[in-house]
């Protein structure tokens, strides 16, 4: 009995300690948060500081604020107007205002992504924080002050018989872009002016300055980065070939691959050489100067390669998507050890493209664009919002913007900062009957729907070509 309140009084002592223990750990753990509460705040004020000095340095005006006809002015309003009669309300400012109003309630509405972003960039590697503010100024401007198409062109890539399938596969601009390529199951390349297509507005069917026909429906072309009239091409019967665009011949063809090749590309870096990826699960390297009869040097992949892309400042680098629904980014100088596999895919990946040289973009059936960094490989931002369960729909990347298409027969932007589409554009077109399919990565049957299947970034500018699964192809503008 003695022992009894001992033992209560040593309860107690454990409960008291385990409760300080709990208390200070969470007084420990908020401290920290205030910290850095107080460390970004003490940025953001820097930073407002330093976008205020600009603007006073540079003269730049506000946009006016001003009563909508519909509001009445409060009593304290009334009664300074009394005294100094506002200036007239003009049709530039009220553009100007809900101009204004637009972008903030972009901003507003992706409030928590953007403020992620810029206090990562805070604490990221950049010590300058005037170059850090502007890079985060760019991204902020890039994803507000786009905010709808204007449509240039619009035209057809097939026959429009119904009874025609006239799936893109591809379009590519040439290296000035001032000729852009255009192929898909018809077995057809053609060639268009693109500023003859501009200039002839509201004719449905453009002609091609040239059209080369294949023996088999294609998969992809891609230009020579040095050499204008150069083309090459792939399709889904495992041939890949090299044709020249002013005369309209075929200069080279290699029937190397067992089965159907869905990717093909220069090197940016050394025009003499470029990839395929095939569903034979291997990229294969070609050099027509050098060898106009084999490849030279293939490497095999665990699975089908949907998409390869060169890196654009190293030449030796190379990224292919694959149906393990992995990247793999490859020194070709050690193909048995791979820099980066890049998993977090849950499909197919059917596209890659760099958007910058340590910035790489993938697309998957399973309906997800994602941003990779390749010096970390590690996933910065998932982007949602378009449908791909099965088809190829096309990628491209300019500066911050991406692009890509979707099985509602539209096609989405994303700005590279912000993970929900920017921007929805949809292909308002009567359907045809599909009798046939182009397939997908995952070797899959398209069913009777159409689709967006391919799009295209005019280099350096906000023109973007995007053509669906009846062949329609639009010009248009991001304004």
């Amino acid at each position: 009995m003695q022992h009894t309140p001992c033992r209560a009084q040593q309860e107690e002592v454990y409960e008291s300690t385990v409760l300080l223990d709990f208390l200070e750990r969470a007084k420990q753990c908020k401290q920290q948060e205030l910290e850095t509460i107080q460390k970004q705040l003490a940025v953001l004020e820097e930073d407002c500081t330093r976008v205020k000095a600009k603007m006073a340095a540079g003269g730049e005006q506000t946009v006016p604020s001003f009563h909508p006809p519909s509001q009445e002015p409060s009593s304290s309003e009334a009664s300074s107007s009394q005294q100094v009669a506002p200036d007239p309300v003009t049709p530039a400012d009220l553009a100007a205002a809900e101009g204004l109003d637009k972008r903030k309630l972009r901003v507003h509405s992706n409030f928590d992504e953007l403020l992620q972003n810029y206090l990562e960039g805070s604490s990221g590697p950049v010590e300058d924080p005037a170059e850090r503010l502007e890079e985060f100024s760019d991204s902020l401007r890039s994803f507000t002050r786009l905010s709808s198409f204007r449509e240039l062109s619009a035209f057809t890539y097939g026959d429009q018989s119904p009874s025609s399938c006239s799936i893109v596969s591809s379009i590519e601009f040439d290296k000035d872009g001032e000729f852009f390529a255009i192929a898909g199951v018809t077995r057809k390349i053609k060639v268009f002016n693109y500023h003859s297509v501009l200039r002839n507005v509201g004719f449905p069917n453009h002609f091609p300055v040239q059209e080369m026909t294949c023996n088999a429906k294609l998969s992809s072309v891609c230009y020579n980065p040095y050499h204008k009239s150069t083309l090459a091409s792939s399709d889904y019967e495992g041939c890949v070939s090299v044709w020249d665009t002013n005369t309209g011949l075929r200069t080279v063809s290699y029937q190397e691959h067992s089965k159907r090749v869905w990717s093909v590309v220069y090197n940016p870096t050394d025009p003499t050489i470029f990839a395929s990826g095939s569903d034979d699960c291997t990229v294969k390297l070609w050099c027509p100067p050098r060898q106009q009869q084999h490849s030279i040097f293939t490497l095999p992949a665990h699975a089908n390669v949907c998409s390869v892309k060169f890196h654009p400042t190293d030449y030796m680098y190379l990224a292919y998507g694959s149906a393990d629904h992995c990247i793999h980014y490859v020194d070709l100088r050690k193909p048995d050890e791979p820099l980066r596999v890049l998993r977090g895919h849950r499909k197919a990946v059917s596209y890659v493209q760099f958007i910058s040289p340590t910035e790489l973009v993938s697309a998957s059936t399973d309906s997800e664009l994602k941003l990779w960094n390749t010096e970390l490989g590690q996933c910065v931002r998932t982007y949602r919002g378009h449908t791909n369960d099965k088809n190829f729909v096309g990628l491209t990347v300019n500066a911050n913007y991406i692009a890509c298409g979707s099985e509602n027969n539209a096609f989405y932007v994303y700005s590279k900062a912000v993970s929900k589409p920017m921007l929805e554009y949809k292909f308002n077109i009567s359907r045809n009957i599909l009798p046939d399919s182009s397939g997908g990565p995952e070797g899959q049957q398209a069913e009777l729907v159409d689709f967006v299947s391919s799009v295209c970034f005019k280099k350096n500018t906000n023109i973007v070509l995007a053509a669906n699964s009846q062949g329609h192809i639009k010009v248009l503008e991001l304004i």
